[in-house]
């Protein structure tokens, strides 16, 4: 049996109440909370700004450093090279006597570097002629003597061994090398790697602060692309409401109309339609990932769980929207998220 009238209107001031209540709380919440339209990330030139000397810089995962310095006649040489990596992965190749420095190595590096797959290069040169010593072969000279004598005596040759004549003898002077120990060599080594570190820092820092820079403008591109959304909420709300007058006075007209059904109607309607909560935890988002921005350091791993979080509101804003106008803006800012994450995968 269809309701009365009087029974439609109830449901019908249900529904707009229950819409109004929750846009209007969500939406307030956009405008004291958040502030609508004040930019999240500042641009690259702000970036710069404020980022105070003691604040850490957005480091990323690629460069390149050497370091070189000269000891004893020896010249020790070392080549860091950096790439991406989810985990810090460090290879090296260093002569076989510095075999024993490595773990030495490997931990001054991880003191410098959390994340990236390091190729470290560490290159030992002795200059000819430095360090070596020169020493008679005593046993060639003793072979050498024993064959004159052994000459003289058997053919009756006349005359002496005498110093001139071993003088002109091939391989009776041998050279021979300082033996470096491992020990003695650890602070030339760490002294070159140090420089290197200080080289492949500068350079991780000033592309990172190249990122920095594009994914805060980009940032500011998908602020831009909400505050349109935001924009369209309050219409929205309005064409809702009529929406939802014509759906129940429909479904209430129905002879067979259940008032259980109608109740579950009021509220997927309601749910599905809203996304004024989702603006609002975007926008908490933008704000966590400026912060960690500006602060800098090792943060890849939080600004990309974080801009995991804004994708997925994103998405529940396209799936809920029903409106040419969210969702091309909701496309805007997916493609904008998406150039930002490959971005961050390069962040240390």
């Amino acid at each position: 049996m269809p309701f009365s009238r009087q029974r439609v209107n109830c449901w019908i001031c249900l529904a707009i109440d229950l819409i109004d209540s929750t846009s209007f709380w969500v939406y307030s919440q956009l405008k004291l909370g958040c502030g609508v339209g004040r930019s999240v990330v500042p641009p690259l030139d702000n970036y710069r700004k404020g980022n105070s000397r003691d604040a850490k810089l957005i480091r990323s995962m690629t460069g390149y450093g050497r370091g070189e310095i000269e000891e004893k006649g020896v010249r020790i040489t070392v080549e860091l090279r950096s790439f991406n990596n989810r985990f810090l992965e460090i290879t090296m190749k260093l002569p076989r006597f510095l075999t024993p420095l490595e773990s030495e190595v490997k931990n001054m590096i991880h003191t410098r570097i959390s994340r990236g797959r390091i190729i470290a290069n560490i290159g030992w040169d002795e200059s000819e002629g430095l360090g070596e010593s020169i020493k008679l072969d005593e046993e060639v000279a003793d072979r050498y003597y024993s064959l004159f004598q052994n000459l003289k005596q058997r053919y009756g040759l006349p005359g002496e061994v005498d110093l001139q004549t071993f003088a002109m003898l091939p391989d009776l002077f041998k050279r021979e090398a300082e033996e470096w120990e491992p020990a003695e060599a650890l602070p030339f080594v760490m002294e070159a790697l140090s420089i290197a570190l200080d080289d492949l820092m500068e350079m991780k820092e000033r592309e990172g602060e190249a990122i920095a820079g594009d994914i805060a403008s980009r940032m500011d591109a998908t602020l831009a692309y909400l505050e349109n959304i935001e924009s369209r909420l309050p219409q929205r709300v309005d064409e809702l409401r009529q929406r939802l007058k014509t759906r129940l006075a429909e479904i209430c007209d129905q002879s067979n109309c259940d008032e259980a059904l109608l109740a579950q109607e009021v509220v997927l309607f309601a749910e599905r339609s809203d996304f004024t909560e989702e603006c609002v935890r975007y926008r908490v988002h933008l704000e966590n990932f400026k912060r960690y921005l500006i602060e800098g350091g090792v943060v890849g791993r939080k600004l990309n769980f974080l801009l995991q979080e804004m994708a997925r509101e994103v998405n529940t804003m396209g799936a809920k929207a029903a409106d040419a106008t969210v969702s091309s803006n909701v496309v805007l800012i997916k493609e904008e998220l998406e150039k930002i994450r490959e971005q961050v995968q390069n962040i240390e």
